[in-house]
């Protein structure tokens, strides 16, 4: 009997047992799902950005319980302790603090080899993991978590760029002056031809001309740490109030390993933040000059920044976007300028970092500003004369006010903004003419570049470039001003910056549209010119152009403009008149080979004009065909005066 009473009570044990090590374990189940961490309502933040997080598919026991069953059974019991503190509101009185140790972070199915080989890009820095968790920085021992934490709301585990900052610019009495340089070195951390071509397209400006040329980077890019990251003794006080702690303050060694190495503390919790980025120049900040000359700069500053004015919209000069200053282009040795030396800019401020040619940007900028802003302050005089109505008064005063701050603060400060600025100036202008009821016409030259897109921000004023390319003249006035066409649709920035791209087929694709006699002329000038019998002053047509016959009747066919073969002259000529065409053109290509011959051993000195017209009936008289008789005469002529020169020699 005694028997079976003490199988039924070990039967009931084991019952009991296996009860509890079910229950057990099905809590400790249903505990690990990070669903159940935010029972606790105030996990609910850690929880909601966890969701949103680059680790949303790994469990929060996988991070926040060291690796094994040591750590497992750990876990387990902080977690009871913290959901007991929670019952018992004694949460209320601290911050929840949760610790995750390099283990974690470097177990088997994580990061243990995937990040710490080789480097990554990180917002335009490249950096490399494995001196950081493998050797001492500024002689401490890094952490996982040193730099991967949750300092903002809502960013789990992400990288906190503050940390970076206090251990790169922190300039202390702990840290070897060789060692702080190195650190906060610009090419430490930039590395600009280690970053993939996809991250460049980010940046605004290509670096690689300045890179090369071995530019520093604090030559354009100054003040841009703003901070010293000082420990205030008061931020002590946020976690300790016993003397022994608070008397090791000065103790730095001992309180960053304890912070650091054995901790996870954030150090922004002691130390004041640095920060680290571009800066741009205040409007209303003095400028090192303004000690003595007070308000001398302020127009030049107003447009630099591109402040708002008189309800137009500022845009600032990107240069001034991208944290350059004065100094950045006032680079120059001084000069005497009255009684003061002073640093005065150059055009080849621009070349430095742009490269060679800029400085033809810059000389665009200025004749083009100067053009305006002479012919508007021109028309405001005139129109200020012609009228005593007081609305139309006011409106010329702010046509005086708008010409004043682009004159005095020099266009080349803000090109975009200067233009946009005189085309206000010519719409208060305009309104003040049609309040007068004046009949004047202010110059449609002073209405704004209309350069499109962010071509604009240096470009303006591009529109008044023409350029030989192909044979003909290309005029960016036609093409942007009244087409409208966009920069892009002949340029690229894909391997060089405003390389062309456009062949002179896709300009034919367009023009050619276009079969019309008028059409034929707007290009090809000096062909008209040869044809019409006009070239050089001259007074011979060509006999098919007095016959009537057009540059359509030959160069079309099928709809489509070509360049025809001597055969084309049989659809009107007999037969033979091919062949006799051919004697024509043999006949010009041989002259302009004696010409160019005669004129290597001629000593006269207009021999560069010469060569200009040779090379234009070279180009544009279908070897003698548009009119045989006028090249003739004209290659004859030439060939007559180098052989008298040289003879006279």
């Amino acid at each position: 009997m005694e028997h079976g009473k003490l199988k039924k009570a070990l039967l009931k044990i084991s019952i009991a047992v296996i009860a509890f090590l079910f229950v057990i374990a099905l809590s400790a189940e249903f505990t690990s799902r990070p669903s159940f961490c935010p029972i606790c309502h105030y996990m609910e933040p850690f929880y909601e950005s966890w969701k949103t997080s680059t680790h949303n598919d790994v469990t929060c026991v996988k991070c926040h319980f060291p690796p094994g069953f040591a750590g497992t059974v750990r876990g387990k019991v902080e977690g009871l302790v913290q959901v007991v503190n929670y019952f018992a509101r004694s949460y209320t009185k601290r911050k929840p603090w949760a610790e995750i140790s390099d283990e974690s972070c470097l177990q088997s199915g994580c990061h243990e080899t995937r990040l710490l080989k080789g480097k990554v890009i990180f917002k335009g820095v490249v950096f490399d993991h494995a001196p950081h968790l493998e050797e001492m920085r500024r002689g401490k021992k890094l952490r996982c978590t040193s730099c991967h934490s949750q300092i903002v709301q809502g960013e789990h585990i992400t990288v906190t760029e503050t940390t970076c900052f206090l251990c790169h610019f922190k300039r202390d009495g702990d840290i070897e002056f060789a060692i702080y340089r190195k650190l906060s070195n610009c090419q430490t951390c930039h590395h600009w031809e280690s970053i993939p071509k996809e991250e460049m397209v980010k940046y605004r400006f290509d670096h690689s001309e300045i890179v090369k040329r071995g530019i520093e980077c604090t030559r354009c890019h100054v003040n841009t740490i703003i901070g010293d990251g000082f420990v205030p003794r008061e931020n002590c006080y946020a976690c300790h109030f016993d003397h022994a702690r608070l008397s090791q303050y000065g103790n730095t060694d001992l309180l960053h390993r304890v912070h650091i190495s054995e901790h996870k503390i954030e150090c922004i919790q002691c130390h004041l933040t640095i920060q680290h980025k571009i800066q741009r120049l205040s409007p209303g900040e003095e400028l090192e000059c303004t000690t003595c000359h007070t308000g001398e700069h302020k127009n030049q500053v107003l447009l630099f920044t591109g402040k708002d004015i008189n309800g137009l919209k500022g845009h600032p000069n990107p240069m001034f976007e991208a944290g350059l200053n004065c100094a950045s282009c006032h680079i120059f040795h001084e000069e005497l300028v009255g009684e003061a030396k002073v640093k005065i800019a150059r055009p080849q401020s621009c070349e430095t970092c742009h490269g060679k040619g800029y400085a033809k940007l810059l000389k665009l900028w200025e004749e083009t500003a100067d053009k305006k802003i002479s012919q508007l302050k021109s028309s405001i005089q005139e129109v200020d004369s012609l009228t005593d109505v007081k609305e139309a008064k006011i409106y010329i005063q702010k046509a005086k006010d708008a010409v004043a701050v682009v004159e005095a603060g020099k266009a080349v400060h803000n090109i975009t903004y200067s233009d946009q600025i005189i085309s206000k100036a010519y719409e208060y202008l305009s309104k003040a003419v049609k309040v007068a009821g004046l009949n004047y016409q202010v110059p449609s030259v002073l209405v704004g570049s209309r350069v499109p897109g962010e071509c604009a921000n240096c470009h303006t004023g591009i529109e008044n470039i023409s350029r030989a390319i192909y044979g003909t003249v290309f005029q960016h006035s036609k093409h942007v001003q009244e087409k409208g066409l966009r920069c892009n649709v002949c340029h690229s920035n894909a391997r060089r910056h405003g390389e062309l791209i456009v062949s002179k087929d896709n300009c034919n694709s367009c023009h050619h549209q276009n079969q019309t006699v008028e059409g034929c002329k707007a290009c090809h000038k000096i062909s008209d010119e040869i044809y019409s019998g006009s070239y050089l002053g001259k007074k011979m047509p060509d006999v098919m152009r007095e016959a009537g016959v057009e540059c359509v009747d030959c160069h079309v066919v099928n709809n489509k403009v070509m360049r025809p073969s001597e055969k084309v002259c049989l659809n009107c000529h007999d037969a033979g008149y091919d062949a006799m065409a051919v004697e024509w053109k043999n006949e010009v290509r041989k002259l302009i080979i004696e010409i160019k011959d005669l004129s290597l051993k001629s000593p006269r000195k207009d021999k560069d004009e010469l060569k200009r017209m040779v090379e234009e009936i070279e180009r544009w008289s279908a070897s003698g065909l548009h009119n045989y008789s006028l090249v003739v005469d004209v290659l004859n002529e030439i060939k007559r005066e180098l052989i008298s020169s040289t003879a006279s020699n």
